[in-house]
């Protein structure tokens, strides 16, 4: 595979793949080894056409090392913050932190410029849990006979990276990104402009959770969410009332999986699916994976993923 690469067919994942064997997330680097015997080259031709959209979104940023160096920092807090859940069962931030997560965290340029968006974009492809949830994403969101009939709307886009598979196949439909980071959103217009979408895109800088005003829309994306807000109950809620009927939301939790942004401790895929069900919505299919390398673990962190609806 390595021969492979080198020939430049996927020179962006060779590159980045490269600056990964420096540090100490080479098996990361192996990573793509393994999903590439799974998907094939449609994979690495995926993560390639992802990497290229980095690229131009951000010109001025060297390649591959702010890449690596993000995923790198992104990688070494999240250890961290393992170790010590490991310790205490309950994660370093609780609800009551969420102004200070506000100041410090989402509205603060060296961490989510410095690493955190560009590092969780990588995710998607450097961690086969990820992949496969995107693959669920595209499989039992996007794809026919799933097609909009009006708005799209994501809450918490982070780094687009879902917006901009959503607007690359619906290309009829209008969009609107909510994030209380500014910082998020200017990531994402980026990454968006650069896909060719970004005439159809509109933001709001805000808590969606305190929005007074929500449109109804046809598609909501909340991935990545449920597990930052100190209330997700109020949350699936705000989905419903803002889902037009026959609407559809994605939305994800993460369950046992400590990140220093997140705030609420799921404990298991049964205590999400009862909070979207017990909110009014229908669990229309879901997947819960893990990483490979936790398999064996107990209380392992985990992603649930979720298509929803008013009704099946």
């Amino acid at each position: 595979m390595k021969h492979d690469l080198k020939t430049g067919s996927y020179p962006l994942v060779s590159a980045l793949q490269d600056g990964l064997n420096k540090t100490l997330f080479g098996a990361s680097a192996s990573a793509v080894e393994g999903l590439r015997a799974d998907y094939g080259d449609g994979y690495l031709a995926d993560f390639e056409r992802s990497l290229d959209l980095l690229k131009k979104a951000f010109p001025e940023n060297a390649f591959p090392s702010w890449a690596v160096r993000g995923f790198q920092r992104l990688g070494s807090t999240i250890l961290r913050e393992e170790v010590a859940f490991k310790q205490t069962g309950q994660y370093s931030a609780g609800v009551e932190e969420l102004q200070s997560l506000k100041d410090d965290f989402y509205s603060n340029p060296d961490v989510m410029e410095g690493y955190y968006l560009v590092g969780l974009y990588c995710t998607y492809f450097l961690w086969p849990h990820h992949y496969q949830l995107l693959r669920f994403y595209r499989d039992a969101f996007l794809a026919p006979p799933h097609d909009p009939q009006g708005l799209v709307m994501e809450w918490g886009p982070g780094h687009g990276l879902l917006s901009v598979e959503a607007l690359g196949r619906w290309t009829n439909s209008p969009s609107l990104l909510i994030d209380l980071s500014p910082q998020s959103l200017d990531f994402s217009k980026a990454v968006l402009g650069a896909s060719g979408a970004g005439a159809r895109v509109e933001t709001r800088l805000e808590d969606v959770l305190a929005a007074p005003d929500l449109p109804k829309a046809s598609r909501i994306i909340c991935g990545e969410l449920l597990e930052h807000v100190p209330d997700p109950k109020a949350l699936v809620g705000r989905i419903r009332d803002s889902l037009e009927p026959g609407g559809l939301a994605f939305l994800t939790g993460a369950i046992n999986a400590p990140q220093p942004d997140h705030i609420f401790l799921f404990r298991s895929e049964e205590e999400l699916l009862r909070l979207v069900e017990d909110g009014g919505l229908s669990v229309h299919a879901h997947l819960t994976v893990r990483h490979p390398s936790r398999a064996g673990d107990d209380n392992p962190p985990e992603v649930t993923a979720m298509v929803v609806g008013h009704g099946i």
